[in-house]
């Protein structure tokens, strides 16, 4: 089992879409024409997208808001900043603040033009809003 499963695995209340298939992986990745990483990769073939404590997280297997192809392209077309490299992992809803991830795997936080690096890791990410 996968850091990222174990994770998920042990908080309370968790709502998931369930597991998105291979195909809609790879076809996420091509249409984003990116790589996600390993673990981000793990969190889509065994939830999907998830919800838990108020926090959304993006991931597949669902339409809206929270797929993230369909989350990345919206914030593409209203911020020309954003990273063509990068993907959406969860929008705050607060004064343009969203949560992005690249394909190494870094968590940052982006807010218009300003990006910061905030997690090394999607697992250490999802460990960082257990308590929140």
């Amino acid at each position: 089992m996968s850091k990222v499963v174990d994770i998920i695995s042990g908080i309370s209340g968790i709502q998931s879409v369930g597991a998105c298939s291979v195909k809609e992986l790879e076809d996420a990745q091509e249409k984003l024409g990116l790589q996600f990483p390993e673990e981000y990769k793990a969190y889509l073939l065994n939830y999907g997208a998830i919800r838990f404590n108020g926090i959304e997280l993006c991931g597949l297997n669902i339409n809206g808001y929270l797929n993230v192809v369909e989350a990345t392209e919206q914030e593409k077309s209203v911020n020309k900043s954003f990273p063509g490299n990068m993907f959406v992992i969860e929008d705050l809803g607060i004064d343009a603040k969203i949560i992005i991830g690249d394909e190494k795997g870094n968590i940052y936080l982006l807010q218009h033009d300003k990006k910061r690096l905030i997690c090394l890791s999607f697992a250490e990410y999802l460990e960082k809003c257990k308590y929140r």
